[in-house]
């Protein structure tokens, strides 16, 4: 990958309109043709053009198919934002990029909107791009552009980011010698990636980079979900899943952008949805109901998990007294309630042996659930009374 051409970005700078100096830029990289007797004629505008329908977009000699025209911007963009001449704006009004035929140029660093870019960059044939502006933007734009196929100019990526695109097609051609998986051919997204068993285990941490609503994959043949970007430290990484968007709004240490989160999936709903078969051009062929999950998500900062690790730890341990527990760590009251009202059920157990058994499990799967950080059971009113009625106003100590 070639660094950024300062002698390039000088000329930029130097154009008109210099209030958009300082935005991030995406255009075409051409190479200039060798210059016959020592001089290269200037292209007219026809022939600039011309130059920026390349392959695949491009006509091949006998093709029969039309030239890409260089204003093209394709219909799943459009439907994404609203168009007043040359400028496109967010749905809420807010300023998105401006196209300038021969340049895409934005002050934004959504990655949903750095999509949208790429996307037009590929259905105009533009081979080879050069990205310039902020560094968040160059990363993100030569991300999506290498997983589309697009040479890239204007940033040179880490050994990290290069191991992780590897890793990311990896997966990609894993999936497609291995045919669509539920999800991806419902075209729901974030229905069923990944595998609760194996998501559960897993706390992504990583810097908050993007997040919002995008069609899944950013590909607009699937459904609408919720996507979640962050930097870890093998990479940037993109998390999908329809739940994202409430785990953000009902988050409880109200992470922002630039801060460091912790995601993980810590369960799944069963979800009927719409198995949708399309055809090459995208087209839908037909629909029928698909059986699959839904993860439930939680995103906090990490001191929030560090924190739900050592109650866990305290739930644990039979020799902390219930009074002493919930005194140090408040939160665990439901679950101390709850453990006792498995100590009663395991009364109608008839091997002492047994109930020992059953509450250690009980005691198990509460701790297991905190430290995975699921929602505490809330202390309600009526709970408090049925401890009354059964005359004790304290869980034991022990179980």
């Amino acid at each position: 990958m070639a660094d950024d051409d300062p002698k390039g970005d000088a000329r930029e700078r130097a154009r008109p309109r210099a209030s958009e100096e300082a935005e991030n830029t995406i255009a075409p990289y051409r190479r200039r043709a060798p210059a016959r007797d020592g001089a290269a004629p200037p292209e007219s505008p026809p022939e600039r053009a011309r130059a920026q329908r390349g392959a695949p977009s491009a006509p091949k000699a006998g093709s029969g198919q039309p030239e890409s025209d260089p204003w093209t911007v394709p219909a799943s963009v459009r439907d994404r934002f609203r168009q007043d001449g040359n400028r496109f704006y967010f749905p809420d009004g807010e300023p998105a990029f401006r196209d300038h035929g021969r340049r895409l140029t934005t002050r934004s660093e959504s990655t949903a909107l750095i999509a949208s870019l790429i996307e037009i960059a590929h259905v105009r044939g533009w081979e080879e791009i050069r990205v310039s502006g902020t560094e968040r933007f160059r990363q993100e734009a030569w991300s999506q552009a290498r997983l589309a196929g697009l040479a890239v100019r204007g940033y040179r990526p880490s050994a990290a980011e290069r191991a992780n695109l590897a890793r990311t097609r990896d997966r990609e051609e894993q999936a497609a010698q291995e045919g669509p998986r539920p999800a991806a051919a419902a075209g729901v997204a974030g229905v069923a990636e990944p595998a609760p068993s194996r998501s559960r285990d897993e706390l992504i941490v990583g810097t908050l980079l993007d997040h919002g609503r995008a069609p899944y994959q950013f590909d607009r043949h699937r459904e609408m979900s919720y996507f979640v970007r962050v930097k870890t430290q093998e990479g940037n990484r993109t998390i999908w899943g329809k739940d994202l968007g409430r785990a953000l709004e009902e988050t409880l240490t109200r992470p922002k952008m630039g801060d460091e989160v912790g995601l993980r999936a810590v369960g799944a709903d069963a979800v009927t949805v719409k198995h949708r078969e399309r055809d090459g051009d995208g087209q839908l062929l037909k629909e029928t109901d698909l059986a699959t999950h839904r993860n439930r998500w939680v995103i906090e900062k990490p001191a929030f998990f560090e924190s739900r690790a050592q109650a866990a730890q305290v739930l644990r341990d039979t020799a902390i007294a219930p009074q002493v527990a919930v005194r140090s760590h408040p939160e665990l009251a439901g679950s101390y309630l709850n453990l006792h009202a498995a100590e009663i059920a395991s009364r109608r157990i008839r091997d002492p042996a047994d109930q020992k058994k059953f509450v250690s499990l009980v005691r198990g799967a509460l701790a297991d659930a905190i430290a995975r950080g699921e929602p505490l059971t809330p202390v309600r009113l009526r709970e408090r009374r049925a401890e009354r009625a059964h005359g004790e106003r304290e869980p034991p100590a022990r179980a």
